[in-house]
C-alpha cells in the first residue's frame, strides 16, 4: 500500500496525540524519537521518489530536519547529566545547521528560475520577521538577558538564535508565497505548518526554560507535528509546484499582500499594548488607541485607492489583450498564453505536441474593394465570432493577429492528424454562408500549420515564422491547408521544375513505367502499378521523388494524373489485344480527391478505350483518406459504384486506424515498404505486418506488400498468408514494351522460388 500525504498527516496527528499518555508510562522519549525518525525517513523517501525541480532546496529541507532530529537525540542524552543546560554542545551545532539549511532551501525556492531578484514580497517577509523578533525580544530574549546577563559563551544567550531563526523562516515563507506559484499549492500549507510548529516549539522551550531544561510534553508535541508536516509535504503531489516561478503578477494577490500589511505592521505595537496595558496611564491608552484608529483609517484609504488602481489596470490589460474591431483576443493574449504555458505547473503530456494554425481569408482585399470596408469589417466580426466560439468548445486559444489573419493555438495535442482534422473542420465551419446586412457571403480561407514538441518563447517565434511560410504555400498552390516542412523550406532551388514541367508535358517527356504485382500463392502477375518518370533531355531520367513534391500542390498534379490515366487505359487496350489480362493501379493525389470531379474523368477514360472499370485500381495515400473523411468517402463510394477498385497506399505511415479505413469499402491495402524491408530483422516491424494481415483478413481486405527485395522477406510473407507483393525481387518498374516479357519471366521463375522455399 502506497503511503499518501493525507494518511501520513493523520497518522502523525494520532501519534502526537498519544505522546502525553506514553509520557505517564515512561515511554515519552522513545515514542518521540521513533515518530521523528520515521518522519525523517519518509521525508527523504518522498523527496527522492518525486525528485521535484528544483531538487536542491528539498534536499536541504531533508538535511534540515535530519540535523534537527540528530540535535534532539544529542540533547536528550545530555539532559540527564545536566550538561546541555550548562554549556554548548554538539547538539547546538546540529540545531543551528538545521535552521541554516532550512533558510537556504527557502531562499532557493523563492529565487528559483527568476530572471531577477524577486523583490516583490521580500520586504513584506522582513516586516513579518522583524515584528516577530521584536515580540520575541520583549517576551523571550529580554527576560533571558536580564536574568543571566549578555554573554555569547552562555548557552542560554546563544540559544536565542533558534527562535530568532524560526521567525526569519516564517518571514521567508511569506516571501515564497508572493514570489512563486506556492500561493496556488496545497503543499505550501503543509510547509507553513511544519515551519510554524517548529517555531512555536522553539519559542515555548525558550520561554519556559531559557532553552536549558528538559522540554515539556507540549514542546515535544509541537516539534513532532513539525516533523510529521515535513513528511506529508514530501509526499504531496503538488510538491514541485512550490519551485515554479509565478508567470505574471496577480493583481488580486498583490491586493491580498496589501491587506496583510495592516496586521504585520500592528503586530508588535498591539503585543506591547497588551503586555503593558495595566501599567499605562488612561490618557496614554487613549492616545495610543487614537493612533491606531488613524493608522487603520489611513491604511483603509490606501487599500481602497490601490483597489481602484488595480481595477483600472485590469481593465487596461483586458483592452490590451482584446482586438478592438472583433472583440476576440489579439496577439498580446497569445503571448500571455505562451508565457503561462512555459511556466505551467503541470508537465506536458507525453508524446504530445503544440500546433499553430495561421488562417487568412481568401480574396478579402477584393471583397473590401467591391463592397467597402464597412461591410468587410462586419464579415470579419462574423468570422471571428464563429471561429472563437468553436475554439472555446475545443479548449483551444484563438486570436485575430492582423487584418484578415487569425491564429488558433492548440496545446498538448496527442497526434498531428488531429491538427490537420481541425484545419479541415475550420473549412467546414466557414462553408456555412454569412448573412450581413441582407447580403449572403461565402468565405473560404487558407491555413498554414506549424507544430513543435516543446514550447518556449523561441519556439513560439519559430512557429509563427513557419506557419507564415506554410500559409504562403497554401495560397500559392490553392491547396487550402499546408503543414510546414523543413525539407520543403530548404534553399535548394527547384524553381526549374514547375517552369520546365509544362514543357515536359507538351513534348511528351513524361513516361509511364509499370511495376508488376505478384499473387504470392500462385506467384503469377495479376496487375501492375503505373509509375511516372521524366525523361529530361538534359538532366536525364528524373525519378518522381525529385519533381512530384514540387507540383503536387499546383494544377500540374492534375494534369499529370490525367496523362497517366489516359496512357494506362490506352496501354491496357493494347495488352488486352495481346491476350495479356492485367489490372492497372493509378495513384490519385490528395488534391485530385478534394478539388476535381474524378469520377467523370475516369468514366470518360474507361469508355474511350473500352476498358472495364474492374480492371483499374485507384491508389490513395493513407493521409489523403483521412484529410476530409466525409468528402473522401462520398467520392470513393461513387468510384466503387462505377466498378473501380480502391487501394490504400503506404499504410502504416499515417495516423488512421484500419477500422476507419474499412468504412471506405477498400479492396486492397498496401503496407509501406519500410515495414516490409525490416520485418526479417526487426520484431516491431514484423509485429505490425502480422497484426495488419490478421485484421485485414477479418475485414475482407486483401493486403499487398511493397518493397519486397529479398527472398527471406518473401518467405515470411507467404508464411503469414499475405495476398500479394511487389518489389525489385520480382521486377523493377519497366517500360510498357517490357511488361509482357516481365510477366513471362516471373511465371517461369516460380519453380526457382518454390525450390528456395
Amino acid at each position: 500500500m502506497k503511503l499518501d500525504w493525507k494518511t501520513c498527516w493523520l497518522l502523525g496527528l494520532l501519534a502526537t496525540g498519544c505522546l502525553p499518555l506514553l509520557s505517564k508510562l515512561g515511554l515519552r522519549d522513545s515514542w518521540y524519537f521513533l515518530i521523528a525518525l520515521l518522519s525523517v525517513g519518509v521525508t527523504w523517501l518522498g523527496i527522492w521518489q518525486q525528485r521535484p525541480a528544483p531538487f536542491q532546496p528539498w534536499l536541504k529541507f531533508a538535511i534540515a530536519i535530519s540535523a534537527q532530529c540528530l540535535g534532539g537525540l544529542i540533547e536528550a542524552n545530555t539532559d540527564a547529566s545536566g550538561a546541555f543546560g550548562m554549556q554548548l554542545s554538539p547538539a547546538d551545532l546540529c540545531l543551528l545547521t538545521g535552521h541554516l539549511a532550512l533558510m537556504s532551501g527557502l531562499w532557493q525556492l523563492a529565487c528559483h528560475q527568476q530572471p531577477q531578484f524577486p523583490r516583490h514580497g521580500f520586504f513584506q517577509g522582513w516586516i513579518l520577521a522583524t515584528s516577530l523578533m521584536l515580540i520575541g525580544w520583549q517576551f523571550l530574549f529580554l527576560p533571558t538577558i536580564v536574568h543571566h546577563g549578555f554573554s555569547l559563551d552562555r548557552p542560554q544567550i546563544f540559544r536565542m538564535l533558534y527562535p530568532s531563526l524560526s521567525f526569519i523562516e516564517l518571514g521567508m515563507l511569506l516571501w515564497l508565497w508572493t514570489s512563486s506559484a506556492a500561493y496556488a499549492s496545497r503543499a505550501f500549507i503543509q510547509l507553513c505548518l511544519a515551519t510554524l510548529f517548529f517555531a512555536i516549539g522553539e519559542s515555548i522551550f525558550h520561554g519556559t526554560s531559557n532553552s536549558l531544561a528538559v522540554p515539556h510534553d507540549i514542546n515535544l508535541m509541537f516539534w513532532l507535528l513539525g516533523y510529521v508536516s515535513f513528511a506529508s509535504v514530501a509526499l504531496h503531489p503538488d510538491l514541485a509546484q512550490l519551485g515554479q516561478p509565478r508567470a505574471s503578477e496577480d493583481d488580486r494577490h498583490a491586493n491580498h499582500i496589501l491587506t496583510l500589511l495592516l496586521p504585520l505592521a500592528l503586530l508588535f505595537p498591539v503585543a506591547l499594548l497588551l503586555r503593558y496595558f495595566q501599567a499605562l496611564h488612561p490618557a496614554t491608552i487613549g492616545i495610543l488607541l487614537g493612533f491606531f484608529i488613524v493608522f487603520i483609517i489611513g491604511w483603509y484609504q490606501l487599500r481602497t485607492t490601490m483597489g481602484n488602481i488595480i481595477e483600472v489596470k485590469q481593465q487596461l490589460q483586458q483592452q490590451n489583450r482584446t482586438d478592438y474591431l472583433t472583440g476576440v483576443p489579439n496577439r498580446n493574449y497569445l503571448e500571455q498564453v505562451v508565457e503561462q504555458s512555459i511556466y505551467a505547473s503541470r508537465k506536458p503530456l507525453p508524446h504530445s505536441l503544440n500546433a499553430m494554425l495561421l488562417m487568412d481569408i481568401d480574396g478579402f482585399k477584393a471583397f473590401n474593394n467591391i463592397f467597402g470596408f464597412g461591410l468587410g469589417d462586419l464579415i470579419l466580426k462574423a468570422v471571428a465570432k464563429r471561429l472563437y466560439h468553436d475554439s472555446k468548445i475545443h479548449g483551444d486559444h484563438f486570436a485575430r493577429v492582423d487584418g484578415d489573419e487569425f491564429i488558433l493555438l492548440m496545446l498538448n495535442v496527442p497526434e498531428k492528424a488531429m491538427v490537420e482534422q481541425q484545419a479541415w473542420h475550420i473549412h467546414q465551419l466557414l462553408e456555412q454562408p454569412f448573412v450581413v446586412n441582407g447580403l449572403t457571403a461565402k468565405v473560404s480561407c487558407s491555413i498554414g500549420i506549424s507544430t513543435a514538441d516543446s514550447f518556449t518563447k523561441h519556439t513560439f517565434a519559430n512557429m509563427q515564422r513557419e506557419s507564415e511560410r506554410a500559409l504562403l504555400w497554401a495560397k500559392e498552390s490553392q491547396s487550402q491547408v499546408e503543414c510546414y516542412q523543413a525539407m520543403r523550406d530548404k534553399t535548394t532551388d527547384k524553381s526549374w521544375v514547375i517552369s520546365e514541367f509544362r514543357q515536359a508535358i507538351y513534348h511528351r517527356q513524361i513516361v509511364v513505367y509499370y511495376q508488376a504485382k505478384v499473387h504470392l500463392q500462385t506467384q503469377t502477375v495479376f496487375g501492375v502499378e503505373a509509375l511516372v518518370r521524366w525523361q529530361h533531355p538534359v538532366r536525364g531520367l528524373i525519378m518522381p521523388g525529385e519533381f512530384v513534391p514540387h507540383i503536387e500542390n499546383t494544377d500540374l498534379i492534375h494534369t499529370l494524373f490525367k496523362l497517366v490515366l489516359n496512357e494506362s487505359t490506352r496501354q491496357w487496350q493494347q495488352w488486352h489485344q495481346q491476350q495479356l489480362e492485367l489490372t492497372i493501379a493509378v495513384n490519385v493525389s490528395a488534391r485530385d480527391l478534394m478539388n476535381f470531379d474524378l469520377v467523370k474523368e475516369m468514366e470518360h477514360a474507361l469508355q474511350k478505350h473500352a476498358m472495364p472499370a474492374s480492371c483499374i485500381e485507384v491508389e490513395i495515400t493513407e493521409s489523403s483518406a483521412i484529410a476530409d473523411p466525409r468528402r473522401v468517402k462520398k467520392l470513393l463510394s461513387a468510384l466503387i459504384a462505377l466498378g473501380v477498385k480502391i487501394s490504400i497506399d503506404d499504410y502504416g505511415t499515417g495516423y488512421s486506424s484500419l477500422l476507419y479505413l474499412q468504412q471506405l469499402s477498400l479492396h486492397y491495402l498496401k503496407i509501406d515498404q519500410q515495414f516490409i524491408r525490416e520485418m526479417h530483422q526487426d520484431a516491431c516491424s514484423l509485429a505490425i505486418v502480422r497484426s495488419t494481415l490478421e485484421l485485414a483478413k477479418n475485414l475482407n481486405i486483401e493486403v499487398i506488400a511493397e518493397g519486397v527485395h529479398a527472398i527471406t522477406v518473401l518467405q515470411q510473407l507467404i508464411g503469414l498468408g499475405c495476398y500479394g507483393a511487389q518489389g525489385f525481387l520480382f521486377s523493377p518498374p519497366v517500360a510498357a514494351s517490357d511488361v509482357a516479357a516481365t510477366v513471362k519471366r516471373i511465371a517461369a521463375s516460380r519453380y526457382e522460388l518454390d525450390q528456395a522455399n
